[in-house]
């Protein structure tokens, strides 16, 4: 007998209509022999097993964002908005017309559990005040080599593996979001 009370989202009673979605941010560039970036918003549903998740069939598009350049911080926030809507209402709960083996319609929720992006991408959109911070668990920082931010140093693991206190990384999360929408009215 499961527990319809129950405050966990993933429980095996509901692995089917409780999902957990893997947010992307990519750029590619469509043409050959011109420099030109297109980028692409997407998810994966994490519930699926690791060698379909990411087939063509089970990628949800959110977003293409068509620019010659990558899109900027302060823009992306405008293609970020109305996805950010659909999470919510996707996190309340939608229900499906119907599916294959539900004729009647089907209801699920989906939440977002993982932003699976390179550093730059994940940046843009968790909207990282710092783009040398490469872990949000961790003290890790980039430096600075041959003009560019430098993630490795595998040799002083020891040294930058002392981890965040998550009630400050809260804190600067939210003070980033408030900033972030007090900019966007103006």
């Amino acid at each position: 007998m499961t527990d319809e009370s129950s405050n966990n989202f993933f429980r095996s009673d509901v692995a089917d209509s409780h999902l957990g979605l893997i947010l992307n941010l990519d750029w590619f560039q469509p043409f050959d022999g011109t420099i030109h970036s297109t980028g692409v918003i997407y998810a994966a549903i994490g519930n699926l097993l690791r060698d379909v998740r990411f087939k063509r069939n089970n990628i949800l598009i959110l977003g293409l964002l068509p620019s010659p350049d990558e899109v900027s911080l302060h823009k992306i926030n405008h293609y970020l908005a109305p996805i950010i809507d659909e999470l919510k209402s996707l996190w309340e709960g939608v229900t499906l017309n119907q599916t294959y083996e539900c004729q009647e319609g089907k209801r699920i929720c989906a939440a977002l559990i993982l932003v699976s992006c390179d550093i730059p991408a994940v940046r843009k959109i968790c909207e990282h005040i710092s783009a040398l911070v490469s872990c949000h668990r961790c003290e890790k920082k980039a430096n600075y080599e041959n003009r560019q931010h430098n993630f490795a140093g595998i040799n002083e693991m020891d040294e930058w593996f002392t981890c965040r206190d998550s009630a400050q990384h809260r804190q600067h999360a939210i003070g980033w979001r408030r900033c972030n929408s007090d900019a966007t009215r103006k």
